[in-house]
């Protein structure tokens, strides 16, 4: 059953800055991925009138589901090149051109925007998108947070299949944790070790129960243990290109969305140290404000994912390697794909793909089994890898 309900929601300050690009998208966002049509929708869908030409495309297209949910019944298969059959040559989808918004699945409708109502109201939208990333990179301050008043059609969302113990304070944590990310004080690792050692912080106090450590945490009453200085040599770094190396090896067998910029990147690096600082180089000339670009992607991405208390039996000192293996990903193939490139965009595609991988799978459920799987598990380790 859909619901059509009114909210106070609390959302990023760029949210109601988005717009669809519609047909001008570099990639597409229902580009190599099925789209999944509930129960409700499919029916509304084939009851629908339509021009015999997309009667045809619908009728070799979408198909039941072999194990179909009420939420998951039906799915639009992608083309031999990863292409959905809707989209039309002008780049827009053909359901919504000739039907309105309401022939779409509920998938269509709301993506990238991430509908969060079990535990308080939130909204955000995905890095996985183009223009999402393009309208965080057109800004130097940093991201807050707002509320505002949405009406969202949608079905009824399930309850999570983890509970996670909050104290009852799951959001004002992840905003907690999100301002640690934003201590531009700070160089970008630097900030990715201070989260660590919030998070374990965070842990004991979640494991004990205790409300008044918790709330010192939050009000920064409690001193955590400061980061010490850490001299990183030219084998520390190139110990952390060989880990980002072998991650992106792993994930290149198990992923379409970055398996082109991951094979380009490893052929052209091939364990060169001198190749890889001499990229990183013009990365960082090219885009002078990539340490802002990348606290916007990571609070995103922590806000969207409802970092750390994702639907998913992931202790938090895994998410911590989790996020730190996207931001490696992100350098890695970012520093990998522009060597040789001056547009921004040819950025936004790169961060955009790693995305596509990161929201869209079981991601942070084995990134950090991934990464210990490489021996890179422990804090100097992980510190090696980000350092790059």
């Amino acid at each position: 059953m859909l619901l059509d309900e009114t909210h106070m929601y609390l959302v990023p300050d760029y949210y109601e800055h988005f717009s669809c690009k519609m047909g001008a998208c570099r990639s597409a966002c229902c580009e190599g991925w099925p789209i999944s049509f509930s129960l409700e929708d499919y029916y509304h869908l084939m009851s629908q009138e339509c021009s015999p030409e997309l009667r045809r495309k619908l009728d070799t297209a979408l198909h039941i589901k072999l194990s179909p949910t009420p939420d998951a019944y039906a799915e639009i298969a992608p083309r031999f090149d990863g292409a959905c059959p809707m989209r039309m040559e002008d780049g827009r989808c053909a359901l919504h051109a000739e039907m309105g918004e309401g022939a779409l699945s509920y998938v269509c409708r709301l993506y990238p925007r991430g509908v969060r109502m079990d535990n308080g109201f939130e909204c955000s939208c995905a890095n996985s998108c183009e223009a999402v990333l393009e309208l965080l990179f057109s800004r130097d301050e940093p991201i807050e947070f707002v509320t505002r008043e949405l009406t969202f059609d949608l079905p009824r969302q399930a309850l999570p299949a983890f509970r996670f113990e909050t104290l009852g304070k799951e959001q004002e944590i992840r905003l907690w944790l999100i301002r640690h990310m934003q201590n531009q004080t700070l160089p970008m690792p630097q900030r990715l070790m201070a989260m660590g050692h919030a998070l374990a912080a965070l842990d004991e106090a979640l494991a004990a129960h205790d409300e008044h450590q918790l709330e010192r945490l939050l009000r920064g009453q409690r001193r955590i243990r400061p980061l010490q200085p850490r001299e990183l040599t030219q084998g520390h770094l190139e110990l952390g290109l060989r880990f980002a190396a072998g991650l992106i090896g792993l994930l290149d067998e198990r992923s379409d969305s970055i398996r082109a910029y991951g094979e380009d990147a490893l052929a052209y690096f091939d364990g060169s140290f001198e190749r890889y600082t001499k990229a990183r180089d013009h990365f960082e000339a090219v885009l002078p404000k990539w340490d802002i670009w990348f606290e916007h992607m990571l609070v995103n991405h922590m806000y969207f994912a409802r970092f750390p208390f994702q639907d998913r039996p992931v202790s938090l000192p895994d998410e911590f390697i989790a996020l730190c293996a996207v931001f490696a990903m992100l350098r890695f193939l970012g520093i990998g794909h522009m060597r040789e490139k001056t547009d921004p965009a040819a950025f936004v595609d790169v961060a955009a793909a790693v995305f596509r991988l990161v929201d869209h799978t079981a991601f942070d459920r084995y990134a950090a089994g991934m990464m210990k799987e490489l021996g890179c598990d422990d804090r100097e380790r992980i510190h090696d890898l980000i350092s790059l």
